[in-house]
């Protein structure tokens, strides 16, 4: 092969623009080339780490089933969790059924109740009324 024919594939391999077949004919020159120039010697070691990490092989690690297994399992949980505080407050909520009487009794109490709360407001508005006329006096007397 000629040594200038070499250096233009070379150059175009270094550039990132040779096709495969010139690619093959740089290769098969750097590892079998007994007479290589001192300047392309460094492209030797290249060429032929490429060729022999072709042979190399890596086997796949396998996938860990007990990680695979464990999040199924949560999934599983969660679901189940699920489903079951659904179960609880569907059986647990039932239409509360009130009798007459039970109805006038809360009724009742619910009006007292109302009265105590309407006593207390008076009393409090009948406080803010007292206030209300000692700033209407003092309003009178800094004039």
């Amino acid at each position: 092969m000629e040594i200038k024919t070499i250096k233009v594939l070379l150059k175009k391999y270094l550039e990132g623009k040779t096709s495969l077949d010139e690619e093959s004919i740089l290769r098969d020159y750097f590892n079998n080339g007994q007479n290589l120039p001192e300047e392309w010697i460094h492209y030797r070691q290249f060429f032929t780490y490429f060729e022999k990490s072709k042979n190399e092989s890596f086997p796949l690690s396998k996938i860990n089933s007990y990680n695979n297994k464990k999040i199924w399992i949560m999934v599983a949980a969660s679901i189940a969790l699920l489903i079951g505080i659904y179960l609880i407050d569907f059986f647990e909520t039932q239409p509360i059924v009130l009798e007459q009487q039970e109805v006038e009794f809360v009724f009742k109490q619910f009006k007292t109740q109302m009265k105590n709360i309407s006593t207390h407001l008076n009393n409090g508005v009948q406080k803010v009324s007292y206030l209300d006329y000692w700033n209407k006096s003092t309003q009178k007397l800094l004039k």
